[in-house]
């Protein structure tokens, strides 16, 4: 199939919010095989992925470039659009006024985290507003006591002359509900934070939506914690 006859063309005419996701992923496919269209690829490359971007966004470049039909300059355009994709959100929330007040706000500024296939431990660093100054992932694998340590959370906190931090993880499994380890970790970093002068915003956990401690977790008040 000739993109001048169809999802192309259509975007021109009728602007890219007309189009189906499969089309989108057409354009970006470009051709398809001898033995079909590129419509036709892009809709059985969509369907294999559960007919969701959010699942299309967690494959890797491995999985994309064995897929029959893509190869290795289309599997890397897909990651790459993928990739554009996950900065603008951040891009975007940091634009509004930088402030990370809301667990909200840092499930995007972190939606990057719903793609990676292991758990990985993010500090927000913030200063006395409450303003995003950076950000660092101090750990690979899964989340406890003895990978996620308060001297290391707040040593870099201490250097970026942070006034409060949000610490962020995810579950790759898309099921953000936290294990006990996650409770033991939060307000473990939580009392150590007091002690030193520098607030534990809030622990979000990242999978297909998202878990905050400060206003999901029921066993506990979070301001009785300290």
């Amino acid at each position: 199939m000739s993109l001048e006859n169809g999802p192309r063309e259509r975007l021109l005419s009728e602007g890219p919010e007309h189009l189906a996701n499969h089309e989108l992923i057409a354009i970006l496919l470009r051709t398809g095989t001898k033995s079909k269209d590129v419509l036709a690829l892009s809709k059985e490359l969509y369907d294999a992925f559960g007919s969701s971007l959010y699942t299309l966004s967690r494959a890797t470049l491995h999985e994309l470039k064995n897929f029959p039909g893509l190869g290795d300059v289309k599997a890397v355009t897909l990651i790459a659009a993928m990739e554009l994709a996950k900065r603008l959100v951040k891009e975007e929330t940091l634009r509004e006024d930088g402030i990370c007040n809301s667990p909200e706000k840092v499930f995007r500024l972190c939606i990057d985290m719903q793609s990676f296939h292991q758990e990985v431990a993010r500090v927000l660093f913030l200063d006395s507003k409450l303003r995003y100054i950076s950000s660092k992932d101090i750990s690979r694998g899964t989340l406890n006591a003895s990978i996620v340590h308060p001297r290391d959370v707040f040593r870099e906190a201490i250097l970026r002359n942070s006034a409060a931090i949000v610490l962020v993880h995810n579950h790759p499994s898309g099921d953000p509900s936290p294990s006990p380890e996650d409770v033991e970790i939060t307000f473990r970093i939580k009392k150590a934070g007091e002690m030193l002068g520098i607030q534990l915003l809030d622990h979000v956990i990242v999978g297909k939506t998202f878990f905050s401690f400060r206003r999901d977790y029921r066993e506990v008040r979070w301001d009785d914690v300290g």
